[in-house]
């Protein structure tokens, strides 16, 4: 499965990868010399690109297993974020990043919003360099609450300097595997002023790709951000709105002229009230679409739930709008596909070097397995990879031609010291939120959300 439009799909093919990248792809290729990975029976297909995900979640898996959005803002944004320390930030976004890989995602954009001090943002980094995930840092630039008190925190003039030192400092190789973004404050909940002022500050240090949370649902406050971004010059390809459940074919035609992004994430989005998934709707439009997991506090940080998801709410709503019984099914599992995929290497600017099995792009390949009983017998592999699969079906991934998993296991990864590490944070953390005033926090979450 290529997802190359000139290659095509190949029924029984070859990948020969030399220097980390893709070098020919063939239905039989004869060399000698090499390293040979036997992936008889399996699917062979590009890296998932997960563009919207807050990492360091990942030791609160289960805590917003019945939360709304509105839960989530109380407990997570102004609680749990504020119990984090810096060895915190890094398990959370390094068991994050594994979990990632472990499920085939090989490139990530990490929405970043737990940088309570400069040392937060360098084990942020650190936790995803050391997994050797592919991705987009997006330095989140809004403030958390701060201990013991829980009180809103005084000075938030640290963080433009600390951006400009992280950027300086740990992204100054344009071959790296990580590269700089900026998630700049709330649009919906900050002034116009402040967010287009903090774009401009985001192309001013190189960000790759600015991560922004907008329209969601019923959450929406009618700023059509995108419009004033427009009015402004400022609405460009490096701009990636994530949800968006909320915007209107005016704006989205505005993003498909700009060849911005969106980032749709769909279990967040239908559980937490954020509207039903804008994906089919811009894809519609021609805007550059793609799928997020955000967040692993509420469900599985792995992109076939995700699939499965975004393309089967579709079809519901899209049969509950007929006045007959469907005829034909409009939206199709390889559609879905590309957007876990090609999609997503697109919106994250990043096409030119991943998300299609094609000569000369990086070498970021996820081997899944067709022998599971849940695979037996996979006829159609779009429809295995989109409705079948899971996880445990991942044999093997590859990042920029390393193996970082092989046999279903991840390479170099002691996972029982890795949990256990995880697990004590969690614990440790979940002890903290105990102390929190959470009635005050939902009385200032009802006047600014309700």
């Amino acid at each position: 499965m290529t997802l190359d439009a000139v290659i095509g799909d190949l029924e029984r093919g070859d990948v020969l990868i030399e220097g980390g990248k893709i070098a020919e792809v063939a239905p039989r290729i004869e060399v000698a010399g090499c390293e040979r990975i036997d992936a008889a029976g399996m699917i062979v297909s590009p890296g998932f690109v997960d563009t919207h995900r807050h990492v360091w979640q990942t030791q609160l898996r289960t805590v917003a297993t019945d939360w709304s959005l509105f839960d989530y803002f109380v407990r997570m944004r102004c609680i749990y974020s504020a119990l984090y320390n810096p060895g915190d930030v890094y398990l959370g976004n390094y068991v994050g990043a594994l979990e990632a890989l472990n499920a085939g995602i090989t490139t990530i954009i990490d929405h970043c919003h737990i940088l309570n001090s400069p040392e937060h943002s360098d084990e942020a980094v650190h936790g995803l360099r050391d997994a050797g995930i592919r991705g987009v840092f997006c330095y989140g630039l809004f403030g958390n609450p701060t201990l013991p008190e829980f009180l809103p925190e005084e000075d938030a003039s640290w963080r433009v300097p600390d951006l400009r030192r992280l950027a300086a400092q740990q992204f100054a190789s344009e071959d790296a595997l990580l590269r700089i973004g900026l998630a700049p404050n709330e649009a919906e909940g900050s002034t116009f002023e402040l967010i287009r002022d903090e774009i401009r500050l985001g192309r001013e240090i190189g960000a790759h790709r600015i991560s922004l949370h907008v329209a969601m649902g019923r959450y929406d406050r009618g700023r059509r951000i995108v419009g004033s971004l427009a009015g402004e010059g400022l609405l460009d390809e490096d701009l990636l709105f994530v949800h968006g459940s909320a915007l209107d074919d005016e704006e989205l035609e505005r993003l498909a002229d700009s060849g911005a992004g969106i980032s749709a994430t769909p279990e967040t989005e239908l559980q937490m009230g954020m509207g039903h998934p804008v994906a089919a709707r811009a894809l519609a439009r021609s805007v550059r679409t793609s799928l997020g997991i955000d967040i692993v506090s509420n469900y599985s940080g792995d992109m076939f739930a995700q699939m499965r998801l975004m393309l089967q709410a579709q079809r519901g709503l899209e049969n509950e709008q007929l006045d007959a019984p469907p005829r034909s099914i409009r939206l199709k599992a390889r559609e879905v596909l590309e957007l876990a995929t090609l999609g997503g290497a697109t919106v994250a600017g990043l096409d030119a070097i991943v998300g299609s099995i094609t000569p000369g792009k990086q070498a970021d390949l996820v081997l899944t397995r067709t022998d599971s009983i849940n695979m037996v017998p996979a006829t159609d592999p779009v429809g295995a990879l989109v409705l079948n699969a899971n996880p445990h079906d991942v044999d093997t991934v590859l990042v920029a031609g390393r193996v970082v998993k092989r046999g279903g296991k991840l390479v170099d990864v002691d996972w029982p010291i890795a949990a256990e590490a995880l697990a004590a944070s969690a614990r440790r953390i979940r002890e903290g939120f105990k102390a929190a005033p959470l009635e005050r926090f939902e009385q200032l979450a009802a006047q600014v959300m309700l």
